[in-house]
C-alpha cells in the first residue's frame, strides 16, 4: 500500500501541549481541522481556523461535555473503508477523516468518547492515522509531505489500543477492591475480579495472600482430592487422599517449618476434623470449595484466620504480566496436553512401572507442574489411596540445586521415605548430575519432559543406575 496523504484531521485532546504548533503544521499543508469544542477554543485563540464537531453534526455537546463526539457522522468518517465507493457515498455530511489526534481525560473523568474514537481509528488504520501522545507529533509532522506509511499507521494503532487498554485497567483498579497495599507497604494494590471468592471470616486478604492462594489452588486442583500448602508462591507440601484430614496431615509433614504461616487450599469440602487439626498450627488462609457448619464453628475460635470459599466460576484462561516496556500475555498452563497423559509417555530407561507407581509418577508430574521452576518433586511410596510429596525443590536457579533441595527436605522431614520413591522434573535435565543425585538418594523412577542437548547422557545415567525414566515431551515452566 502506498503512503497516504492526509486531507482531514479530527483533534480532541485533554493534554494540549504542542497541539497549537502541530495544528499550524496541518494548516500550512491545507489539511482541514475538525475539533471538539474545548480544543477548538484553544486553537482559535492562536488564530487557527477550525470547524467544531457541534457545527458539523448540529448536535451540541450535552451533559457538561460528557457527550460530544459520540455521533454517527464522526464515527462514520473514521470507520469508512476509503477504497469502497459505496461506503464513501454514505458519508453525506462529512467526508473521511484521515487523522485522529487525541488523548484521554484523567481516569477521574472516566472518558467515554475518547476511547471510542481511538478504537475506531485504530480499527481502520489501513486508512486512518491515530496519534495519542505528543511524543508522536514530530514523526507525524515529518510524514505530512510524503504521507504516512501503513507500517506507521499500524504502529500508532497498536499504541492507541495499548493506551485504551491501560486506561480501562486504571479504571478497574480505581473501582476494584482496594487492598491495604501491594506486595510491599509502599505499593498500592487492588483486586480486580468479576467472580470474587467469598471471605467467610478473618482479617482482610492481602495482595500476597491472594498470590499464595492462587498458587495453592493451582497445586491442589492439578493434583485432585488434594491439600496444598504454599508459602511465597511455592508449595511446601502437597498430598492426595480421599480423606481430607489424611491429606492435610501428610502435606504438613512434607515441610512443617515452611508450612508455618502458609496458605492452604484443598479440593475437599472441609469438615470439623480437618478444621480442628488445622488450627493447631498458624495458617494465614484456608480455602476450599465449601465448609461444613462444624468446620466454621471451629475456625471461628481463630478470628484472624482467613477462611475463603472458592468461587467455582473463577477460572482465568489468560495470564498477563507487566514488564519494563509492555506486557506479556499467554494462555494459562494446564494438564490437558498430550504429554500429560501417561499413555503417551515414552519409556527410555528401565522397566515399565506397575499401576501403583504409575499413580505416584502422575502425582509427582502434576505437583511439579504446579511448582515454581526449577522444580523437582519427590513422591514417597503410596499408602493405600494416599500419595504424598516427601521432598519439593522449587524456585531454584539450577536443576541440580532443585534436586538437592528436594532430597534434603525428604531426609530432613521424611527420613526413610526416599527408598523406592519417584521424582518428576518440570523441565528437562540439562546434565546427568540431577539424575545421579536422585538415583543415589533412592529414587527408582523419574518422569521429565526430555528435549535437552544432553538427553542421551541423561538417559544413560538413568540406565546405568538401573532406574526407570519416562519422557513426556511437554514441559511446565513456571517463572
Amino acid at each position: 500500500m502506498q503512503n497516504k496523504k492526509i486531507s482531514r484531521a479530527l483533534i480532541s485532546v485533554s493534554d494540549k501541549s504542542g497541539i497549537v504548533d502541530l495544528a499550524k503544521e496541518l494548516i500550512n499543508r491545507d489539511i482541514e481541522i475538525i475539533s471538539s469544542d474545548g480544543t477548538a477554543a484553544t486553537l482559535r485563540e492562536s488564530g487557527i481556523q477550525v470547524r467544531t464537531v457541534t457545527e458539523i453534526t448540529g448536535a451540541p455537546e450535552i451533559l457538561g461535555g460528557k457527550v460530544k463526539t459520540l455521533h454517527p457522522v464522526i464515527h462514520g468518517a473514521l470507520l469508512a473503508d476509503q477504497d469502497d465507493p459505496t461506503q464513501l457515498a454514505e458519508l453525506k455530511v462529512l467526508g473521511p477523516i484521515d487523522l485522529l489526534i487525541i488523548n484521554l481525560y484523567p481516569t477521574s473523568g472516566f472518558d467515554i468518547g475518547g476511547p471510542a474514537l481511538t478504537r475506531a481509528a485504530a480499527k481502520n488504520c489501513a486508512h486512518v492515522s491515530v496519534i495519542t501522545n505528543p511524543n508522536q507529533y514530530p514523526e507525524l509532522v515529518a510524514s505530512l509531505d510524503v504521507g504516512t506509511s501503513l507500517e506507521q499507521r499500524q504502529k500508532w494503532a497498536f499504541a492507541a489500543l495499548l493506551l485504551t487498554a491501560e486506561y480501562d485497567f486504571a479504571l478497574l483498579k480505581e473501582r476494584g477492591f482496594e487492598l491495604r497495599y501491594g506486595e510491599n507497604s509502599q505499593q498500592s494494590g487492588a483486586l480486580i475480579a468479576s467472580h470474587l471468592d467469598e471471605v467467610l471470616q478473618g482479617k482482610a486478604m492481602s495482595y500476597n495472600n491472594y498470590l499464595d492462594l492462587d498458587a495453592a489452588w493451582r497445586a491442589a486442583s492439578f493434583c485432585e482430592d488434594s491439600v496444598a500448602i504454599v508459602k511465597h508462591g511455592i508449595p511446601s507440601g502437597i498430598s492426595k487422599s480421599p480423606d481430607a484430614l489424611t491429606a492435610l496431615n501428610a502435606a504438613w509433614s512434607c515441610d512443617p517449618i515452611s508450612a508455618f504461616g502458609g496458605v492452604i487450599a484443598t479440593t475437599h469440602v472441609v469438615n470439623g476434623q480437618f478444621a480442628s487439626a488445622l488450627i493447631k498450627n498458624f495458617v494465614e488462609v484456608v480455602a476450599a470449595p465449601d465448609f461444613t457448619g462444624e468446620a466454621l464453628k471451629v475456625f471461628a475460635t481463630k478470628s484472624n484466620l482467613r477462611v475463603v470459599k472458592l468461587n467455582p466460576n473463577s477460572t482465568n484462561k489468560t495470564q498477563i504480566r507487566s514488564i519494563r516496556n509492555g506486557y506479556l500475555i499467554q494462555s494459562a498452563d494446564d494438564l490437558n496436553n498430550g504429554g500429560d497423559d501417561f499413555n503417551n509417555w515414552k519409556l527410555v530407561s528401565g522397566s515399565p512401572v506397575d499401576s501403583e507407581t504409575r499413580q505416584e509418577l502422575l502425582f509427582a508430574w502434576h505437583a511439579a507442574a504446579a511448582a515454581r521452576s526449577n522444580a523437582i518433586v519427590i513422591v514417597g511410596k503410596s499408602k493405600g489411596e494416599e500419595i504424598t510429596a516427601v521432598g519439593i525443590g522449587a524456585g531454584s536457579v539450577s536443576r541440580i540445586d532443585a534436586a538437592k533441595l528436594a532430597i534434603w527436605r525428604a531426609n530432613q522431614y521424611s527420613p526413610g521415605k526416599l527408598a523406592n520413591s519417584v521424582a518428576a522434573s518440570d523441565a528437562f535435565f540439562p546434565f546427568p548430575d540431577g539424575v545421579h543425585e536422585l538415583a543415589a538418594a533412592g529414587v527408582s523412577a523419574i518422569v521429565q519432559p526430555g528435549g535437552s542437548l544432553k538427553d542421551e547422557a541423561v538417559i544413560q545415567a538413568a540406565q546405568s543406575a538401573g532406574i526407570t525414566m519416562y519422557l513426556t515431551g511437554v514441559r511446565h515452566f513456571s517463572h
